[in-house]
């Protein structure tokens, strides 16, 4: 095993007490401490929440580390979902999953009152049960896209305030950087008894994975970067690239969608595009009606494209959805796309609520991380000029994405961490993965993470959508499959193609 980091003795070889989890009996879960801040470990501790799903052959090879991506998303929620990781990789590996700092059952960034969370609960409740839209919402939708650099600023100190008020270590919000969340990844790697960390990470796992190699390259095992993020680049230039990126695979959707049958877009792509853009205004002004749960706004319907760029095997629901929207004047269909729990007739309306308004008061983890891991650059001239970038490249899409400078100084807790290339140099081969139609982490991240690292090999997968494991066909999978259970990568650097099926 590697040494323990002095003064960390106790937290790698603390005992975890593993107990069935109270949602799923095929689960075990634990919590294990960690110090709020590395730099003085005997200060005060935060819990991190663990979820492990036992290797079905009953002798794993050791322990897979996991991380979805976000950063914010909770790990626990990525191990329970079922079809994300393959048949042989379940029985070759104890899937490990854990909520970092701040995020989830983990110790809590939290942004809301006791109260606040209560009244949003309610909202939420009300909305799924009666389908009135939550309070708020109207106003949030009519102000779209008129964030200046210093509304963004002071709105971003007050909500900065809120977080430390209001959450169980009012600190956190000082050491939720990536760099933290490494180090925690190795004390799981630790107390899971393995000399090596294996990993799979997805998004933002992509650039934890790469930052932990960083930080460790003599304790890197096997690790996969699926989907993946340049640690080089600043923050402000990242925005920009996705909201590019976002687009595109926007045109890429309106090209499927007229290429196939009972497309309700009119003309080329182009005009296919504009028509959904004014489809956001239209709802922005006026929420759609449905039929089940709240009316649809400019918010939620953005957000639901959104989030469908990231999964091209369900383009011809939102093509269903458009249609609804388009010809009938009906949100129905982006109200499911948006909140699938309205049409799980075993989802329990009030444990969703809870849980709405949990994510609600923990949503600012992103926040949190982002602005440690990024110096503020440039100036309010400079921000306005990156906005109006932002607009010309993504007029539909990239709305909600200006300003991350502006954002970062208001919210006023920093690192002196630089972004810069990652070299992990002596570590233990890296497969990086990207996919060239990725509308989250551009393709050309995950060619420069693999030219910065000195021993990547990387697999191009050509096709649409964000995160390749378990999604874009066997080509994909075997690949990544072979590494983590084998050892075995590609030769040289090699190419699939996507292999989907459309729901």
């Amino acid at each position: 095993m590697p040494p323990v980091p002095a003064g960390l003795e106790d937290f790698y070889r603390q005992q975890v007490d593993w107990s069935t989890c109270a949602d799923d009996a095929s689960f075990q879960c634990a919590t294990v401490k960690v110090p709020l801040d590395y730099a003085d470990p005997s200060g005060r501790t935060i819990d991190l929440a663990l979820k492990k799903l036992p290797s079905t052959s009953g002798e794993p090879i050791g322990t897979l580390l996991t991380n979805p991506g976000g950063p914010g998303v909770s790990g626990l929620e990525y191990v329970s979902q079922e079809g994300v990781f393959s048949d042989a990789l379940r029985a070759g590996y104890d899937v490990l999953g854990f909520d970092p700092r701040g995020v989830g059952d983990s110790t809590p960034l939290t942004c809301l009152s006791p109260q606040e969370i209560d009244e949003t609960a309610k909202a939420s409740l009300e909305a799924a049960t009666s389908g009135a839209p939550p309070d708020g919402r109207d106003v949030a939708a009519a102000e779209m896209g008129e964030e200046t650099a210093e509304s963004t600023e002071r709105s971003a100190a007050e909500l900065a305030t809120r977080c430390e008020q209001y959450s169980p270590e009012p600190e956190l919000i000082d050491h939720m950087d990536t760099a933290s969340v490494a180090r925690d990844m190795d004390v799981l790697r630790a107390l899971s008894g393995d000399a090596r960390l294996h990993y799979l990470g997805t998004s933002y796992g992509t650039y934890l994975g790469a930052r932990y190699a960083e930080l460790f390259p003599e304790n890197v095992g096997r690790m996969v970067l699926d989907s993946a993020q340049d640690p080089s680049q600043e923050q402000a230039d990242n925005i920009v690239q996705q909201a590019e990126a976002i687009e595109k695979s926007l045109h890429t959707y309106v090209k499927h969608c007229q290429a196939g049958r009972d497309c309700p877009l009119t003309g080329d792509a182009d005009s296919g595009v504009a028509q959904i853009g004014e489809l956001i205004q239209k709802a922005a002004a006026a929420p759609l009606p449905t039929t089940q749960g709240a009316p649809v706004d400019g918010e939620t319907l953005t957000k639901a494209l959104i989030d469908l760029m990231y999964d091209n095997s369900a383009w011809d629901l939102l093509t269903a959805a458009l249609t609804r929207a388009i010809k009938d004047d009906d949100g129905t269909g982006f109200a499911i796309l948006a909140n699938p729990s309205l049409v799980d007739e075993e989802a329990d309306p009030q444990e969703l609520a809870q849980k709405d308004a949990r994510n609600a008061a923990n949503e600012n983890a992103i926040s949190a991380v982002d602005c440690l891991d990024y110096p503020v650059r440039g100036d309010k001239a400079g921000w306005d000029e990156q906005a109006e970038r932002i607009k010309q490249v993504a007029p539909v899409l990239g709305g909600g994405l200006s300003y991350p400078d502006a954002f970062c100084k208001g919210w006023g807790h920093h690192t002196d961490h630089q972004p810069g290339e990652v070299r992990a140099a002596g570590a233990a081969p890296i497969l990086v993965v990207g996919i060239t139609g990725d509308p989250a982490t551009p393709y050309q991240w995950a060619q420069a993470l693999a030219a910065q690292l000195d021993s990547a090999r990387l697999l191009t997968v050509e096709g649409s959508g964000h995160g390749a494991y378990m999604r874009k066909g066997e080509c994909v999978d075997n690949t990544i499959d072979a590494y983590l259970l084998r050892g075995e990568l590609p030769a040289q650097d090699l190419t699939c193609k996507e292999e989907i099926e459309q729901y």
